[in-house]
């Protein structure tokens, strides 16, 4: 019985250790973007990767390591003023067990050390990799620029296969069931067989494909730009459903697969978004209900409000297998400045979340941020008729720096939300306490604000960032999590993220 109840046990920590790594893009192939396990607040950086001959490492986090990082008003890290690399903003580190797995626009594959930052491989791929990597058991899989998608063998880095696409590939490859799923911009499809890289089935859907594909055991979801939905058969590649939504585009988006739901970001119309959009209709609503009757009218195009139409149509939730919508979400455009509508991460009370705006929050913040009369909260969407839900703690966040036309991407760890753009850092809210940490920002003093006040800034001044090589490739990914760390990606580096005792 004793046995027994060990081997229980250590079947438990497997599990959970699992559940801990970060194997690919938003944790898994659903696109959760989820971990269990939480770090508390404060926050400061462990180490610091800005290349294979540097990791600056905190000497306050280890015994013997060299390296102010203690963040403090008038004090900038010494950081080199030149690199040669960049790191595409597309790019989300994946770690497993000890290792983590990224790519630059060098066309370099890195495997460095969680614990320290150490550089352990580094892999010329030959061409620019601008999306993140995906790694399981001994393979670490890297998609480049230029169509090619390689199997690296664990810990050695060794080439075990590769295959060609036609045409270029900007999104992460997916990893499920031993196979490897990816798609380029001619619209090719491919199952490979993670260890030998033969392909074991191939689908041609015409269109590009620039949002990263979404698997369980059964099905794999695509997104192309035509904008259709599709659902391919995961093992023989025969394509079962097809759903086209409103928008132009699902670039940089990405589908969630969720309790045989498929959750949806598409772009809106022939703009990324707007502050000033759907203003008429909140000042016209007299309560939250109100509110979504009137956002939902206006998306149907039936309402007296200007601009009404389904083209502002940002979020759907479609039913497996059949893809049929089951309800209109109550989402407009949000989000702008370039960028697409963050897509959508579940939390670990099982709630599928995502910005909306409204004039009734409950959460963020109760005053606007910047540029339009109404605000952006964090909401989720009840699975029984798509209604939005708030999330009231009887307290707000008292979040900052929030505007509705520049958005964060979102991921979870334990019961906190973590948000994360570049240019105004990262940002996270517990969800059981409605507590709030400004966590990181690069500079103290930027766009007219003063910083000083965030757990982690690395200069006082932004001119005394890193120069990179290569102009930047604009992109907002949320930060990543394993090994009791928090990692986040800048053009110039990995930073890795401690709490401070």
């Amino acid at each position: 019985m004793k046995i027994f109840i060990n081997i229980i046990l250590i079947l438990m920590l497997y599990v959970d250790s699992e559940a801990q790594n970060w194997k690919q893009f938003q944790q898994n192939s659903e696109h959760h973007g989820r971990v269990t396990s939480q770090i508390q607040p404060p926050y400061r950086v462990r180490w610091f990767w800005v290349g294979e001959n540097l990791t600056l490492r905190n000497m306050s986090s280890h015994p013997g390591w060299p390296h102010d990082l203690n963040s403090r008003p008038g004090y900038s890290f010494p950081l080199p003023s030149n690199i040669n690399f960049t790191i595409s903003g597309n790019v989300q580190v994946v770690a497993n067990d000890s290792l983590l797995f990224f790519g630059t626009m060098e066309g370099d594959a890195y495997f460095v050390r969680i614990f320290d930052g150490e550089t352990i491989r580094k892999v010329n791929l030959g061409y620019p990799i601008v999306s993140s990597a995906a790694v399981e058991g001994n393979v670490a899989v890297f998609a480049n620029l230029y169509g090619q998608i390689f199997g690296l063998n664990i810990p050695g880095g060794n080439i075990l296969w590769s295959y060609t696409f036609p045409k270029a590939i900007t999104i992460a490859p997916v990893i499920n069931s031993g196979k490897v799923f990816c798609a380029d911009h001619s619209g090719r499809v491919v199952a490979l067989d993670l260890q030998s890289g033969l392909p074991l089935w191939t689908i041609e859907l015409g269109y590009p494909v620039q949002s990263t594909p979404a698997a369980n055991q059964n099905y794999l979801v695509v997104c192309s730009e035509d904008i259709n939905v599709h659902l391919i058969d995961h093992n023989s590649g025969v394509k079962l459903n097809s759903q086209r939504v409103y928008g132009q585009s699902f670039r940089d988006t990405h589908p969630v697969i969720f309790n045989d739901r498929v959750y949806v970001t598409a772009v809106p119309a022939a703009m990324f978004g707007s502050e000033w959009m759907m203003e008429e209709v909140m000042a016209g609503s007299n309560s939250f209900q109100d509110e979504e009757t009137k956002i939902l009218n206006w998306l149907e195009g039936n309402s007296p409000y200007p601009f009404a139409s389904p083209d502002w149509r940002t979020k759907y939730v479609l039913n497996l297998p059949q893809l049929e919508q089951p309800f209109q979400v109550a989402s407009g455009p949000n989000d702008g400045c370039g960028s697409p509508p963050p897509s959508m991460v579940v939390d670990n009370q099982g709630r599928v979340l995502s910005w909306f705006k409204t004039r009734f929050p409950t959460l963020t913040n109760p005053t606007v941020g910047f540029g339009s009369a109404y605000g952006m909260d964090l909401m989720s969407i009840d699975p029984n008729d798509g209604k939005r839900v708030r999330i009231n703690l009887g307290t707000y966040a008292g979040m900052w720096m929030l505007e509705s036309d520049n958005l964060y991407a979102l991921s979870i760890s334990g019961n906190q939300i973590w948000m994360r753009q570049n240019f105004r850092g990262t940002q996270m809210i517990n969800l059981s306490n409605a507590n709030h940490v400004y966590v990181q920002v690069e500079a103290q003093v930027r766009d007219g604000g003063n910083f000083t006040g965030s757990d982690i800034s690395y200069v006082v001044d932004e001119s005394s960032l890193p120069q990179n090589p290569q102009t930047h490739w604009q992109g907002r990914i949320a930060p990543s999590f394993a090994g009791g760390y928090i990692f986040i990606v800048e053009p110039y580096g990995i930073v890795c993220i401690e709490r401070k005792p």
